[in-house]
């Protein structure tokens, strides 16, 4: 059984695999998954609470069609792209942080990086071919949930 809470050493850790498996994806396909600290991020998210997960799923699906409204209206390129999304993102998160917050308080608990990665999988769906975006997210999220896993289940990392 996977604890529902990680200690701060395996959170860090999960973030340090998720950026060694997105450096070895973008140094080999040219392909950012998401971000850097995206797959490492979903991966712990994964572990600790399936529901955090999925909302962030369709908060990046609902800040991406959210820029593709908006860039036909303003001109969004480099980092005025990058500002404009991961802001969209963190207001469709925080609504519906604020919106649910009364109904599951503890979905909310200290999910501070969780308000910024929706807006950068957005970022980058808008910026890169979205099936390559979409596969390479996953790819490298599911790598990391594995390895990430595998340790816990083993007991080679601690849990809190």
């Amino acid at each position: 059984m996977i604890p529902a809470n990680l200690t701060a050493q395996t959170a860090a850790l999960g973030i340090a695999l998720g950026l060694v498996f997105s450096l070895i994806c973008y140094l080999t396909t040219n392909l950012s998954p998401g971000g850097m600290i995206t797959p490492g991020w979903v991966a712990l998210t994964l572990v600790t609470n399936v529901q955090m997960a999925a909302m962030m799923v369709g908060v990046a699906v609902l800040t991406f069609f959210a820029t593709k409204l908006l860039q036909r209206n303003v001109i969004l390129y480099g980092k005025r792209l990058f500002a404009a999304v991961v802001l969209c993102a963190v207001l469709m998160q925080t609504t519906v942080m604020l919106a649910l917050n009364h109904q599951f308080p503890l979905l909310y608990t200290s999910q501070t990086l969780g308000f910024i990665v929706p807006g950068l999988i957005s970022y980058q769906l808008v910026r890169q071919p979205l099936a390559a975006t979409l596969i390479s997210t996953t790819a490298v999220t599911l790598a990391t949930y594995v390895v990430l896993v595998a340790g816990l289940l083993l007991g080679a990392l601690p849990t809190g």
